[in-house]
């Protein structure tokens, strides 16, 4: 079963092939690919998942190098959402976050992210949200 965090939930929705590192693009890639199938099943974790694998800021042992700044837009997610670590069906966890994302909520759960103005994330999620 594939595991996730909930900020990545937009991450691999906005992915257009730029990442830290080849083997990070991937990595992405491969996650993306498998959850083609949108009623794939995934496991919600509030940590390190199978996007983090390949990440230059895991650290090893469950340990992120910016695990701060990721947990509170996890929070965000799951305050937004009202998401719970667990088992969910892609497809509806998606249906949950990104047809009840707007630009205000972007904005707010995004704006400290290192890739917020290196792409065009906002765009590439509220333009199509499914």
């Amino acid at each position: 079963m594939i595991k996730i965090r909930p900020h990545h939930i937009l991450c691999m929705k906005a992915y257009i092939g730029k990442g830290y590192s080849k083997e990070f693009n991937k990595n992405m890639e491969n996650v993306i690919c498998k959850l083609k199938d949108d009623s794939k099943e995934v496991e919600i974790v509030f940590g390190l998942d199978d996007i983090c694998e390949k990440c230059p800021y895991n650290m090893g042992n469950g340990i992120c190098k910016t695990q701060d700044k990721v947990n509170c837009i996890d929070s965000k997610i799951i305050g937004y959402f009202d998401i719970e670590e667990g088992k969910y069906k892609y497809n509806d966890l998606k249906k949950k976050v990104l047809l009840n994302l707007d630009e205000e909520k972007f904005d707010n759960i995004c704006e400290n992210c290192e890739w917020y103005s290196v792409t065009n994330c906002k765009k590439l999620i509220l333009e199509d949200n499914i």
